[in-house]
């Protein structure tokens, strides 16, 4: 019986504002790649303000207009109701607030309608209002961290107001969003690190994050995704990414055909990174896919991590992870000494991310949790390590 209840079982495609004829979906990820460029078209104001108030009871904040960047908002105060978000996102996002911090507002008014995104403390989410003619009544409600748009701006809130202070005044041109190459792997450029990523069977939220990592040092990333278990286009790839309950997810998905077809690409010198998978105590997950015995465990939800020496730069490139800072949920034991463990977790007892080696190339096992936007707005840092540490293992065996 599954625990847990995956908070968005899809998402769509739509505007930045929902600004085409037809209702405004405030509860969907923008997964659209926008520049900053159709940002600031595509808004009627954009405001810089100040964190002046932060209610962790109410889960409630308030911001002071300090300039209006782009049109003249009625405006002197920002209240935003966190609480009434969806999930967990409201806890996630009234930590990013405090008192003092900068903080952007992108919005877009129809009548009485308004419709924002905000940033804050490096993160993105969205709003709706209604407006009023007394503005202190006005309250903007929370739905959630847009876990996407970091493929547009990834970085602090002072530096974004700077950045967009430069392109208003026509003395910095937007850049386009960064993106990886996304394609057909058999088409990449000489060079390319090819990443297959078996996903959105069950869920998926981890493709548009995971296409946003486009380079490594001088080589550049292309990403293919494919719900298709028998990995047709495996023979392409460099690197397999197995999203999260693509092995299994109440039961055991792969044949003994797709099982040997993993191995043998680990073997002829790929790189297999496994994100999460669901074990029950009556029904753990199997390995068949695996050159060494390892025991699917069930396990609630946790976060912390213990590093290991063996780990190098794993948890220090290009982000630093610190245990607490992830989200990690069934897991993994009873590993043999050909297992190189990188960090454990559970008091040591399970595995968070281990390296096993095999033939000409290695598996990457580990227990993160990538189920919902949540999951993936926590754990983003820690999927771009993976992929930094698999390409700079590729890298050293050329």
């Amino acid at each position: 019986m599954r625990k847990r209840i995956a908070l968005y079982t899809a998402t769509v495609v739509l505007f930045l504002f929902g600004l085409l004829p037809r209702p405004f979906q405030s509860e969907a990820f923008i997964e659209k790649r926008y520049s900053l460029e159709e940002i600031i078209n595509e808004c009627t104001n954009i405001i810089f303000g100040t964190v002046t108030e932060v209610s962790q009871n109410r889960m409630t904040v308030k911001v002071r207009v300090e300039e209006n960047l782009k049109g003249k908002s009625e405006f002197k105060e920002i209240q935003i109701n966190i609480a009434v978000g969806q999930g967990t996102f409201p806890r996630e996002l009234i930590r990013k607030f405090k008192v003092g911090l900068p903080s952007i507002v992108f919005y877009a008014k129809q009548g009485a309608r308004i419709d924002s995104l905000g940033h804050v403390n490096g993160t993105w989410f969205k709003t709706h209002a209604h407006d009023k003619a007394d503005k202190s009544r006005v309250w903007w409600n929370f739905t959630h961290i847009e876990i996407y748009m970091p493929r547009t701006y990834n970085g602090t809130t002072a530096e974004f107001q700077t950045l967009l202070r430069g392109i208003l005044a026509g003395k910095i041109k937007p850049k386009p969003p960064q993106t990886a190459e996304i394609e057909n792997l058999a088409q990449a450029s000489p060079g390319t690190v090819r990443t297959l990523v078996l996903t959105g069977n069950h869920y998926d939220v981890v493709f548009p994050v995971l296409s946003g990592f486009g380079r490594v040092g001088e080589r550049k990333i292309a990403y293919q995704k494919t719900k298709d278990r028998h990995l047709t286009h495996l023979n392409h790839a460099d690197v397999l990414w197995i999203g999260h309950g693509e092995i299994c997810e109440s039961k055991y998905f792969l044949t003994t055909k797709q099982e040997n077809r993993i191995k043998a690409f680990v073997k002829n010198g790929g790189v297999v990174i496994v994100s999460g998978q669901d074990s029950d105590d009556e029904r753990p997950c199997n390995t068949g896919w695996l050159s060494e015995p390892l025991i699917g465990v069930e396990r609630w939800g946790r976060s912390d991590l213990q590093p290991t020496s063996a780990a190098g730069t794993l948890f220090s490139e290009p982000n630093t992870i610190q245990s607490g800072a992830v989200f990690i949920d069934d897991s993994w034991i009873g590993w043999n000494d050909r297992y190189t463990l990188l960090a454990t977790t559970n008091g040591g007892k399970d595995i968070a991310v281990a390296m096993l080696t095999h033939g000409k190339g290695m598996y990457l096992i580990t227990s993160f949790r990538n189920e919902t936007g949540v999951n993936i707005f926590v754990n983003r840092p820690m999927m771009e390590n993976l992929i930094h540490f698999a390409v700079k293992w590729l890298n050293s065996r050329t």
